[in-house]
C-alpha cells in the first residue's frame, strides 16, 4: 500500500485516470463531472470536488413534484440503507425538486490512490442503487419515451 499524500487537483486528475474513472471538466465549476452515472434516468449531474478537508462526491436526481412527500417519508430509511451516502431533498422555488446524494472522504491525514479508487467505487455503486430504487418507487422524472403507453399523467 502506498504512503498517504496531500492531494491537489493535478494529482486527483491523475488518480482518476489511473482508476479508469471517466470524467470531464467544465468552465462553470471546479468539479470533475463523473461519466459513470450519466445514463441513469433522472440524473442531472454527478461531480467530484476537491475541498480543503477532503473529497466531496455529489449527484443530483430530478424528483417529480408529486413524489416530494413520499420521498421525504423515505429519507430516514434511505440514509440508513446507504450509510456511505448522505441523502437530502433540495427544493428551490424556480427549479425542479432534486434528491441530492453525497459522499465524503476526509483527507486530513492524506490519501492514497487505493483509498480514492475504493471511495469512488463505493459511492458510485451506492448512488446507482439509490437511483434505481427511486426510479422503481416512481420518484424520478422518466426520460422521454419511457412513460407507460396510454398514460396521461402530467407528473
Amino acid at each position: 500500500m502506498s504512503t498517504p499524500v496531500k492531494v491537489d487537483r493535478p494529482l486527483l486528475q491523475e488518480w482518476l485516470n489511473q482508476a479508469h474513472v471517466d470524467f470531464h471538466e467544465c468552465d462553470n465549476c471546479e468539479g470533475f463531472h463523473i461519466e459513470a452515472l450519466r445514463d441513469i434516468e433522472g440524473m442531472i449531474d454527478s461531480r467530484l470536488f476537491l475541498e480543503p478537508w477532503g473529497l466531496l462526491f455529489t449527484s443530483e436526481l430530478e424528483i417529480r413534484p408529486m413524489a416530494l412527500l413520499p420521498l421525504a417519508a423515505e429519507l430516514g430509511r434511505l440514509n440508513m440503507d446507504y450509510p456511505a451516502l448522505k441523502l437530502f431533498q433540495d427544493v428551490v422555488d424556480d427549479a425542479t425538486p432534486q434528491l441530492v446524494v453525497a459522499g465524503v472522504l476526509p483527507a486530513g491525514a492524506g490519501l492514497t490512490l487505493e483509498q480514492v479508487a475504493n471511495f469512488l467505487s463505493i459511492v458510485i455503486g451506492a448512488t446507482r442503487q439509490v437511483a434505481d430504487e427511486c426510479l422503481r418507487l416512481d420518484y424520478l422524472f422518466a426520460q422521454a419515451g419511457s412513460a407507460q403507453p396510454g398514460s396521461n399523467a402530467l407528473h
